[in-house]
């Protein structure tokens, strides 16, 4: 299996140590310690790091922390705005710690976002091989196909995008007025649309109500709320993630 590299850069980012572009200059300085030794390399092998040092001070791996924020439409997953576009990292206050978020809601869904201090956690959970559940609930509108209920757990070549809902079961539908429960492994680019689309539905509403354990439950839209270390712990076992392990 190849090794995986991290940029210290990013570790020091994360931490909330300075900006990378900071970071990249203490490298280049010679003030950052690998394991010991002076480092002025930008990456390195995962595995390899032990201990790192920023201007003779140890850094400690923190503690991983996780907040559930329920996104409004409107609102995009990116610290980047375009136009009239605003950030969901709006929602936070000034002072929140430096956080990631996992997968990401286009500007017209809403639901479950989930934030956290640790961006080895937010690969995991993202990665299709690690099987994570993603639940929504969909409305539409349109007339259902007559083939629509043979392409669950089948692959959908959509413009040379292969899609697979793992699950979709039918909450509600009358006349033209349809609502779904669908289960994703993958959050591919628009994917529940674009699928909605090429059946000829129009969706009215896109909300993401469960990520692997995590549910989004009844937190009011536009609120964030921290999860306690005791649950986070659970959850992490449920996922099979050592957080003492892959913090950076």
């Amino acid at each position: 299996m190849k090794s995986q590299k991290v940029r210290i850069a990013k570790i020091l980012s994360h931490a909330g140590i300075c900006s990378r572009r900071e970071a990249e200059l203490l490298i280049k300085e010679g003030k950052v310690k690998l394991n010991g030794e002076i480092f002025q390399e930008f990456s390195i092998e995962k595995e390899k790091v032990k201990k790192l040092s920023v201007l003779g001070k140890e850094l400690k791996k923190p503690n991983t922390r996780i907040w559930f924020l329920n996104k409004p439409v409107g609102y995009v997953c990116s610290n980047k705005e375009q136009e009239k576009q605003k950030s969901l990292f709006r929602l936070l206050s000034k002072d929140f710690p430096r956080v990631v978020t996992v997968g990401r809601l286009d500007i017209n869904s809403e639901g479950l976002i989930i934030l956290t201090n640790n961006p080895s956690l937010s690969n995991f959970l993202e990665r299709p091989s690690n099987k994570v559940e993603r639940i929504y609930f969909v409305e539409v509108e349109g007339s259902l196909p007559n083939n629509f209920h043979n392409f669950k757990k089948k692959k959908i070549n959509i413009k040379g995008i292969i899609y697979e809902i793992s699950n979709l079961s039918i909450i509600y539908s009358k006349n033209l007025n349809h609502k779904f429960k669908i289960k994703l492994y993958e959050g591919k680019k628009r994917e529940i649309r674009n699928v909605m689309n090429f059946f000829g539905l129009k969706v009215l509403k896109l909300k993401r109500i469960q990520y692997g354990p995590f549910l989004l439950e009844k937190l009011k839209e536009g609120n964030v709320k921290e999860i306690e270390k005791k649950k986070i712990n659970n959850f992490l076992k449920q996922l099979n993630f050592s957080n003492e392990n892959n913090f950076w």
